[in-house]
């Protein structure tokens, strides 16, 4: 380990303190974060293999299938007083199992979904590529964000991130994380192509008119988008390529 690494361990561990629980997704997500701001660049399999499962993780899981066993056995025995103690574990368990959720599922920076999220959301189990909703897709690309980052900060770009991610929210589609300043909105098929067309140019106005202040001088910020539509079935590889090919050339026509 450097220098440097030692350090970011060292700053990690002070942000960890005040957390009552910390499971190593938790972990290797504040760890990345501050990683960044120092441009160290990690991706998670270089801190924590993908299927780790934390050991509390596991208790919460046994826990629920002896609820289930005892709640079952009252229900049998018509022991209404176990059963009301059962059932009282379980919530405590369930809202334990929905703050694991969330670390799993919600990108500790901007507040939105993460790619895993969609794919346990929307990919078959069944096959991984194939997606069983149907609606439209938003693939979002924040324009010249590299240059953000060099000129102002791992900072200065996190607050941009954020600030997208919570303009984003807005437009009533649900909001992915699904790379470094790439976004996918999902919306369901009651949103007409027009309407979401209308959103997307909707959120190019606002920010061709809102700036962001630093020290040294406020800018603006810009983004590329592409539509595709997809259906029960669809390949979520041609979808996202789809999405992919029309927000190039809308990037092309912004350059």
């Amino acid at each position: 380990m450097n220098k440097i690494e030692q350090q970011i361990t060292a700053i990690t561990k002070k942000a960890i303190e005040p957390l009552p629980i910390v499971f190593p997704v938790k972990y290797g997500q504040i760890y990345m974060e501050i990683a960044k701001q120092h441009n160290l660049e990690l991706h998670a399999e270089d801190i924590f293999a993908k299927e780790m499962l934390d050991e509390k993780m596991v208790r919460h899981i046994i826990s629920l299938c002896e609820c289930g066993d005892q709640a079952l056995d009252a229900m049998l025995n018509n022991n209404m007083e176990k059963l009301k103690e059962v059932i009282e574990e379980t919530k405590k368990l369930r809202f334990e199992i929905y703050e694991l959720q969330k670390i799993v599922y919600e990108d500790p920076l901007t507040k939105s979904y993460t790619r895993k999220w969609f794919d346990d959301t929307y990919l078959a189990n069944h096959d991984r590529l194939l997606l069983r909703g149907e609606g439209t897709l938003v693939l979002i690309d924040i324009n010249k964000f590299k240059a953000i980052n060099d000129i102002y900060g791992h900072l200065v770009g996190d607050k941009v991130l954020a600030h997208v991610a919570l303009k984003l929210k807005e437009s009533g589609g649900r909001v992915v994380r699904y790379g470094g300043d790439e976004f996918l909105l999902i919306f369901d098929q009651t949103h007409s192509l027009d309407q979401i067309e209308n959103k997307m140019k909707d959120m190019l106005n606002y920010w061709k008119k809102t700036s962001f202040k630093t020290d040294q001088q406020n800018f603006k910020i810009s983004f590329a988008y592409g539509i595709a539509i997809f259906t029960i079935g669809s390949n979520v590889e041609d979808v996202i390529n789809t999405a992919d090919k029309a927000m190039y050339l809308h990037k092309t026509a912004y350059v």
